[in-house]
């Protein structure tokens, strides 16, 4: 999808994004290989049944994923401009800090001048260690190797786990007999790898004129090293670099200094060693540094990087621009500037959401003080306002209420205050009727809709309820297995779906049951999460699966320029299928029972 939809700015962009959970030493991949951008203003709504991934998705972005859980793979890019520009003011601390920085990196460019000669020793010294060993591509066909019989062993353990020891005895003594199968070949695999390093080891002790020769070329190319570094580049400059060098390390400087001001002093020392690590590896082995995808590749295993824009004498400031990957935040202070700032949630039991020996006051102020630089009075004044605007009557009045002098529809809206307090670009709404009878579910939903077009945010609906996201949503994310498995707008997934799981969700909308007929519901169980998946995952479950479905993963096939599935019903060889019958004309069937909401 093309990054501008209606000319509305892309807000967040998520790319190839994994995420995975540690459970008791298994491994549990509640995330695979979605992307998804989101936009400004926008109305999206995830759904899917429980387990497909909506709540983790959101997480993810969010910052809120259990302390088990982790991003190996993908990026989440937010755009904002007031969290993106970053200052640093150009104190005599930070100019001693900055001449610091430049020196060490001036120190450690001569490396530079080596690297052909310290690559040439690294290929040297590989050689030799394949020479009384294994080849890197040999060793890595037997991690390979080894590793597709553990995760095989893996994947069998837990089925074993789920089976009735008694009621399938026959199955679990096979399944038991195949592990130790596995286990037979994986052990054997790790005795071939072994007899053959010791072979290879013998035979090079043996060979005592090649590792003579080798010994040689090592010193050889050491010392041949040793003199390039040695010879300057340009005489009377600091450590014989050229001009073009000293330009590009100073700038550097600033971008280390921009990257690491924002935290503490304790944190701002180990970053700046662990930079310094990092910068003088890439010039042993010459590295452009002046290429902006190896300085993020640098910087991004210690802190964001922030690109150094200008410079500005007058007010004795440097002025950079960072791109933050919310997939790769570590430090809390940064995430302080995007959850609830930048990104809130609002969740679906106000209960558990609310402190209830705080006063409601109280709770919003605390958010507003912690994000925005304001007095008491201030904040009071904006609690007000803010309860006022979400339909608390008389706010003045309720300011010192509890929570449980409040009903579950108006703690629901006390939660929405709290997640609006701070203004975000992005609000996150976790089902957030789930826990209110149908009349309060209504007015939350409108409320939520007329805070949006008065504040300007975006909106992110998590939920299972078909019904809601016709009326409340403008696009639709549709998740199963932890994938997104058909997006579009709320006319292409309600009037012309096209994946199978799709179907069966709008199937099941209680809306379609005739009456003495019985609802129809979604056969089978969703897949286990630890288990690797292979072909569609929503195949055993579809009665229009096909062979290619359990054997390969579809492609995200284009249907139209806003709408997408993932299904091989979509290639151009696969049969003709057409949508169940009964979900035809839906917004008409939907809207007799729910409330149309104003455009």
């Amino acid at each position: 999808m093309s990054n501008e939809t209606n000319n509305r700015r892309v807000l967040l962009s998520l790319r190839n994004v994994d995420v995975k959970f540690n459970v008791r030493g298994r491994i549990l991949t509640a995330i695979r290989n979605v992307s998804l951008d989101i936009y400004e203003h926008e109305s999206l709504a995830i759904v899917g049944e429980s387990g497909s991934g909506k709540s983790v998705l959101t997480k993810t972005f969010a910052g809120m994923l259990d302390s088990n859980g982790f991003i190996p793979n993908g990026s989440i890019i937010f755009s904002d401009d007031e969290i993106s520009k970053t200052d640093v003011t150009l104190t005599p601390a930070n100019r001693k800090l900055l001449d610091r920085l430049i020196d060490m990196l001036n120190r450690h460019s001569p490396l530079e001048r080596g690297a052909a000669e310290f690559r040439a020793i690294r290929e040297k010294e590989h050689a030799i260690e394949a020479a009384q060993g294994l080849s890197v591509d040999e060793e890595a066909d037997f991690a390979a190797r080894i590793k597709e019989l553990g995760d095989d062993i893996v994947d069998r353990n837990n089925y074993l786990w789920t089976l009735d020891r008694r009621a399938d005895a026959a199955e679990f003594a096979e399944t038991q007999a195949k592990i130790r199968a596995l286990a037979g070949k994986k052990e054997a695999v790790e005795r071939e790898r072994d007899a053959l390093k010791k072979q290879r080891a013998a035979a090079y002790k043996a060979d005592t004129a090649r590792k003579a020769a080798d010994q040689q070329a090592l010193q050889a190319l050491r010392a041949k090293r040793e003199e390039k570094i040695a010879a300057p580049d340009q005489a009377g400059k600091p450590y014989g670099l050229r001009d073009d060098v000293l330009e590009r390390n100073r700038r550097i400087a600033y971008e280390i200094l921009l990257s690491i001001d924002r935290y503490p002093k304790h944190d701002q020392v180990l970053f700046r060693r662990r930079l310094e690590r990092n910068f003088k590896s890439a010039m042993c082995i010459g590295e452009n540094l002046n290429d902006p995808e190896i300085l993020n590749r640098i910087f991004e295993d210690v802190t964001f990087r922030v690109e150094f824009r200008s410079y500005d004498e007058a007010e004795n400031k440097l002025h950079g621009y960072s791109i933050i990957d919310c997939a790769k935040v570590k430090y809390t202070k940064d995430w302080q500037q995007i959850r609830g700032a930048r990104i809130a949630t609002v969740f679906q039991d106000p209960m558990t959401s609310l402190n209830p020996v705080i006063t409601i006051g109280k709770q919003i102020m605390t958010v507003i003080q912690k994000h925005q630089q304001c007095s008491n009075a201030e904040a009071r004044e904006r609690t007000i306002d803010i309860m006022r605007k979400v339909g608390i009557p008389n706010p003045e009045d309720r300011f010192d209420d509890y929570p449980f002098e409040y009903s579950g529809g108006m703690r629901q809206r006390i939660v929405i205050a709290i997640a609006l307090s701070c203004q975000p670009k992005i609000l996150i709404c976790d089902e957030p009727t789930t826990a209110l009878d149908v009349t309060i579910q209504a007015q939350i939903l409108r409320l939520i809709k007329d805070l949006q077009k008065e504040l300007g945010f975006t909106t992110v609906f998590i939920t299972h309820d078909l019904g809601v996201v016709a009326n409340i949503a403008e696009r639709v994310a549709v998740l199963y297995g932890g994938q997104i498995v058909e997006i579009g707008s709320v006319e292409d997934v309600f009037y012309d779906p096209r994946h199978p799981y799709t179907w069966a969700l709008l199937s099941s909308l209680p809306q379609l049951c005739e009456k003495g007929t019985d609802l129809f519901s979604i056969p089978g169980t969703p897949p286990s999460l630890y288990n690797k998946i292979v072909g569609d995952a929503f195949a055993p479950r579809s009665q229009y699966a096909m062979a290619i479905d359990l054997k390969e993963e579809p492609p995200m096939f284009q249907v139209s320029e806003t709408h997408f599935a993932k299904t091989w019903l979509l290639d151009p060889a696969a049969p003709k299928v057409e949508a169940p019958a009964n979900i035809q004309n839906l917004h008409e069937k939907i809207s007799k029972t729910y409330i149309e909401y104003e455009a």
